[in-house]
């Protein structure tokens, strides 16, 4: 179904936007590194651009004053393309710092021409700008930018006409020819991603638990686990004869027990206020990864057991309950998880294998708790 245009800027003002969650996906696809280097490409040409200014503007008849503050923003913005390079990926507010520079450097420069028109070219900048926030910060940040770009235009517009060093129509065509691209530009792209960011999400999540997928948990356990390392925990979680559930009481019942024990999977990890992924993982199969060690991962299995006999739906299911726990770096998190996961499937079957209804550890040879 087409939506309105109404419809559309109520979806792309109000869509969330996670920096995290943006930062964890592109490292999830190889592509964080490569990010880094092309802002970072891209913060060194604008020193460069903004060194060039100085040596040549005073060739091409748009002699530059404040030269000492180009020198600065030259300088600076070499930094920042190095640490961006080989420094480690910001964080948000890093990010949003770097966004503001951009845009007040850019200006900075141009504000130190002494001729208007032959500065406004340079105003092209805010559309990298622009799209760089897109990715970085979404909509919201995206329309901030915009206002500020709107503004510049109009200063340097109104500038170049009192300056009068060129004809009116000309200094007009030419802010005809560049405001619709610096400003549109980031719209059509943040329009697209938007699109695509959506289809992206729901690509990650179970429609009908609405918990992860196994791809989201791919996606998403990388968030855990800090720099240092960190203790986790994975529970493999199986629902009880789910079969005679669906044969015995139809499969809108099932549906049911199904999202009765993801809401009682997300309440034993909130009562405990520990980190976790969740995800289904299977038809009534689940994983729990949880930022905890031992202690606190069988609490948590515990807690479940307790959260489940309190579903609402039809039929009260049970769940059979397999975990384990290891200390993980984040440079082994992938083969880890793997592991981790394998280790609690073999545990939940033989908790299967007893009768269910109980969790048994990877460690232990009894239930875990008995």
């Amino acid at each position: 179904m087409e939506k309105g245009l109404r419809d559309f800027l109520l979806i792309w003002w109000r869509q969330p936007f996670d920096f995290a969650w943006t930062a964890r996906h592109l490292r999830s696809r190889g592509m964080l590194r490569i990010h880094q280097v092309f802002i970072g490409a891209f913060s060194l040409l604008y020193g460069l651009t903004a060194l060039l200014t100085m040596l040549w503007a005073s060739r091409d008849g748009g002699a530059v004053t404040g030269q000492a503050l180009v020198l600065v923003v030259a300088i600076s913005s070499a930094v920042l393309g190095l640490i961006w390079i080989v420094g480690p990926f910001p964080t948000k507010r890093q990010s949003a710092a770097f966004a503001v520079y951009a845009d007040f450097a850019v200006l900075a420069v141009i504000a130190c021409y002494q001729d208007a028109f032959t500065a406004m070219p340079g105003l092209a900048l805010l559309a990298a700008n622009g799209i760089y926030i897109v990715v970085a910060h979404g909509p919201r940040a995206l329309a901030l930018h915009l206002v500020f770009t709107v503004a510049a235009f109009g200063w340097l517009y109104a500038l170049a006409l009192a300056q009068d060093t060129a004809e009116p129509s000309v200094v007009t065509v030419r802010l005809l020819v560049l405001l619709p691209t610096v400003v549109g530009v980031p719209v059509i792209v943040q329009s697209y991603l938007l699109a695509l960011r959506m289809g992206a999400v729901d690509a990650l999540y179970d429609p009908l638990t609405r918990l992860l997928n196994r791809r989201g948990l791919d996606d998403e356990v990388t968030g855990l686990v800090p720099a240092g390392g960190a203790h986790l925990g994975v529970l493999a979680v199986d629902i009880d004869k789910f079969k005679a559930v669906n044969d015995g009481h139809g499969h809108d019942a099932g549906d049911r027990v199904l999202v009765s024990v993801a809401n009682a999977a997300r309440d034993a990890v909130t009562s405990l206020r520990v980190r976790s992924v969740i995800a289904r993982t299977g038809g009534e199969e689940f994983v729990l990864v949880v930022d905890a060690g031992p202690r606190t991962v069988r609490e948590v299995a515990d807690r479940l057991h307790q959260a489940v006999t309190r579903c609402d739906a039809t039929v009260v299911p049970t769940v059979s309950v397999g975990v384990a726990t290891a200390w993980t770096s984040d440079r082994e998190l992938p083969a880890a998880i793997r592991a981790l996961i394998e280790r609690a499937d073999a545990a939940m079957y033989r908790a299967k294998g007893v009768g269910g209804n109980c969790t048994f550890s990877a460690d232990d040879a009894v239930p875990a708790g008995e």
